[in-house]
């Protein structure tokens, strides 16, 4: 990966590109189909005390992860990933337009672009891949086998980063999640997508007049406030 510059711009995914949670989505559609569900019905049901504490939150999701992938090698998962994703981009209504076209207007202008998500790597590259995006740069989650190794959550985005030689300041960062407040506060120009007005104000507070808030609504233009 190339070392930072400051034309480096940093897109969140789910939320940002993508409608829902494209992992959440393929655990409920394919790992816990079937023969699954009940197994997945008990472990939410476990899980779901746990899951209302926001510092335990990222634990709870390791585990729902893990039982919902326990059982499958990783040649196999990996080309469910790749299928899941490859359908999930062609789906009606689930890549968010405004915010695809705004990263083709970033790399049309010669910026660099970085995908940094949550997300499952294989899943999100094979998104991103769907919809025309192959050259982007992607910085995700990883799992081995059943096992997830990297939660590319928080303030593990940075760490992420920093470790691909990607350093602040990065010219914009685009986000739907106040988790990522530490991308968005690196950035010169931060962007909070599709918040309510609960997440503007912590956001404002926490950024000021940086912070620029965008709606993004199907295949309409941005609206745009300050």
């Amino acid at each position: 990966m190339r070392a930072s510059t400051a034309d480096t711009v940093i897109f969140d995914f789910d939320g940002v590109l993508l409608r829902g949670d494209a992992f959440g989505l393929f655990l409920r559609r394919t790992a816990f189909a079937g023969a699954r569900l009940p197994l997945a019905v008990a472990a939410l049901v476990l899980l779901a005390p746990i899951a209302t504490i926001r510092a335990l939150r990222p634990w709870a999701a390791r585990w729902v992860s893990r039982i919902g992938l326990v059982g499958r090698n990783a040649d196999e998962l990996r080309a469910e990933l790749e299928r899941f994703g490859a359908d999930l981009g062609a789906e009606p209504g689930r890549i968010i337009a405004p915010g695809l076209r705004m990263i083709r207007t970033h790399l049309a202008a010669g910026d660099r672009v970085i995908v940094v998500t949550a997300c499952e790597h294989t899943l999100a590259r094979a998104v991103l891949d769907a919809i025309g995006l192959t050259g982007v740069e992607l910085v995700a989650s990883r799992i081995r086998g059943p096992r997830l190794i990297v939660h590319n959550h928080g303030a593990t985005k940075m760490a992420q980063l920093a470790g691909q030689g990607v350093t602040p300041p990065w010219r914009v960062a685009y986000s739907d999640s106040l988790s990522d407040l530490p991308i968005l506060g690196a950035a010169e120009q931060p962007v909070l997508v599709n918040a309510n007005a609960r997440q503007v104000a912590r956001a404002r507070r926490l950024l000021g007049a940086r912070l620029t808030t965008v709606t993004w609504l199907g295949g309409q233009s941005p609206e745009v406030r300050r």
